[in-house]
């Protein structure tokens, strides 16, 4: 299950992921609102995961944030702030950085003021 974290500034979108993203969590939630900041010309983006999140869980929310990510043009979007405990992002984020074609960093968990900050720098 995924939810929308309201208190986010103005000009970015925050998830927060309460268990494993399904399919529904990406086309019903997370998908609409990217769409519609894609619309608008500047995606930042916040997701925040579960304690715990890795392995294949990890590989298919990355793969399914690449997808949301050729929503619009490139130039609509301006970077991806993850917030995490997880390992196995941590060891694989240069790959699927790579593979994810916006601006992204990594946050310990605890840190989302920090990514909050992070992604209203300018890019």
């Amino acid at each position: 299950m995924v939810a929308r974290i309201e208190e986010m500034p103005a000009g970015t979108l925050g998830f927060r992921s309460e268990g494993e993203l399904t399919e529904a969590d990406f086309s019903d939630v997370i998908g609409p609102a990217l769409e519609e900041a894609a619309g608008a010309g500047d995606v930042r983006l916040m997701l925040v995961t579960p304690p715990g999140f890795g392995g294949s869980e990890a590989r298919a929310t990355a793969d399914r944030v690449k997808d949301l990510a050729n929503l619009g043009h490139r130039s609509d979007w301006k970077r991806i702030a993850v917030v995490t405990d997880s390992g196995w992002l941590r060891r694989s984020s240069r790959l699927w950085a790579r593979m994810i074609p916006v601006e992204t960093k990594l946050f310990g968990p605890g840190a989302e003021s920090e990514a909050r900050a992070w992604l209203l720098e300018a890019s």
